[in-house]
C-alpha cells in the first residue's frame, strides 16, 4: 500500500515572523516534522531522535539539538523523553509540534495535478524599447 501523498500549506505572514525567531535550521527541522506528520493536525506528535532528522535536513545532530532547543523556547515544540518501564532507561524521544503555530498546514494532496492556467496576457510591442523594459512590471 502506497502512503498517501500531502502537501505542506505554508501562511507565509506566520511564517516570516516563526522563520525570523526560530533561524534557518530551525525553521527546516520545522519542516521535516511537518513532511512526517498526518494530513489535518494543527499540533502532531512525532517520535524521532534527532539523528534521523539531522539526516533529513542535512545538518549535524547537535544543530538540530540546538533548533529544537529554540523551537521549544518559542513555544512550538516540547520534547517528551520515554523510559523504558522496568530499567528507567532512556528509549526514544517524541516531539509534539504546534504546526498551527507555525504556520503550517499539511494537506492531503489532490489526486489531479494541479494546472497552471495558459498565459492570458495579450502581446506585447517589442518594436518599442521602451516596451521590453515596462513589459517586465507587468
Amino acid at each position: 500500500m502506497q502512503p498517501e501523498q500531502s502537501q505542506l500549506v505554508i501562511d507565509l505572514d506566520t511564517a516570516a515572523l516563526v522563520r525570523g525567531r526560530v533561524g534557518g535550521t530551525g525553521w527546516l527541522v520545522l519542516e521535516a516534522i511537518a513532511s512526517r506528520s498526518p494530513a489535518g493536525q494543527a499540533v502532531v506528535e512525532i517520535r524521532c531522535s534527532t539523528r534521523a532528522l539531522a539526516e533529513i535536513v542535512g545538518v549535524s545532530k547537535d544543530s538540530v539539538s540546538r533548533a529544537c532547543r529554540i523551537l521549544a523556547d518559542a513555544g512550538i515544540a516540547r520534547r517528551v523523553d520515554h523510559r523504558d518501564q522496568q530499567s528507567g532507561r532512556f528509549s526514544s524521544t517524541t516531539y509534539v509540534v504546534d504546526l498551527a503555530a507555525a504556520g503550517l498546514t499539511v494537506v492531503a494532496a489532490s489526486r489531479t495535478p494541479a494546472t497552471v492556467p495558459p498565459d492570458t496576457d495579450p502581446p506585447r510591442n517589442s518594436t518599442s524599447p521602451l516596451g521590453d523594459q515596462l513589459s517586465l512590471l507587468a
